[in-house]
């Protein structure tokens, strides 16, 4: 944030897809200390001991429904992963701009695709590389976990997902939650390229790659 010039205290609301360490760790203190609401959902907040937390600002994200934080309209997305209530989200903006934010689903069934429909920009997981998952270093239990159907979408899930929910309002796609063991920068640009030439928009997109636990955008 520091290095974009966005300070803290501009922050108004803080949205949690799911309870994992690695998207909520950091939550509780930020929103203590920077004096804003969280939303989450209630699985979410009960996994991470937000219900009845006096000291930590809640507000509770029902899947399907819309709701607003300022001039910002919100919908939230059950996603199918090996948490407690997980979801993405998508934030619309009073001038037709749409977000979708994306991450930690195992699948990609027709109701995610037609929920990224009409988005102006794609926040999506590519988290791995079949091939490089299947000959990995990881246990075959954990590979069986990220492949599952509560997993993680893998580069061509999720290429696939956004061809067939591509549309003329697209202006941005941005890959996300690449894993540093099974994926590289390099094959999920070669996957979105083929994608955007196949899907006849002429889209940017961009990757968020994770070093030293920090996201980093590539041009």
């Amino acid at each position: 944030m520091e290095s974009r010039g966005i300070a803290a205290e501009s922050i108004t609301a803080l949205f949690l897809t799911h309870e994992h360490n690695d998207h909520s760790s950091g939550a509780p203190v930020f929103v203590r200390r920077w004096d804003c609401p969280v939303y989450a959902t209630a699985g979410t907040a009960a996994a991470i001991g937000l219900e009845g937390d006096l000291f930590t600002p809640y507000v509770r994200v029902d899947p399907a429904r819309d709701g607003r934080v300022g001039d910002l309209g919100f919908r939230a997305f059950a996603t199918p992963h090996d948490a407690a209530e997980s979801v993405a989200y998508a934030f619309e903006s009073g001038d037709g701009a749409r977000m979708v934010i994306a991450s930690d689903l195992g699948r990609a069934e027709e109701a995610f695709v037609d929920f990224l429909r009409h988005a102006t920009t794609l926040m999506v997981e590519m988290n791995h590389d079949e091939d490089m998952l299947r000959d990995g270093p990881y246990t075959w239990p954990l590979k069986r976990r990220i492949s599952g159907g509560f997993g993680h979408l893998s580069n061509s899930q999720s290429a696939g997902a956004m061809y067939r929910a591509a549309g003329p309002r697209l202006r941005r796609i941005v890959a996300t939650h690449l894993s540093r063991t099974n994926n590289t920068p390099e094959i999920v640009r070669a996957m979105l390229q083929r994608l955007v030439e196949r899907s006849g928009w002429n889209v940017p997109f961009s990757i968020a790659d994770q070093i030293q636990g920090l996201e980093v955008f590539e041009a």
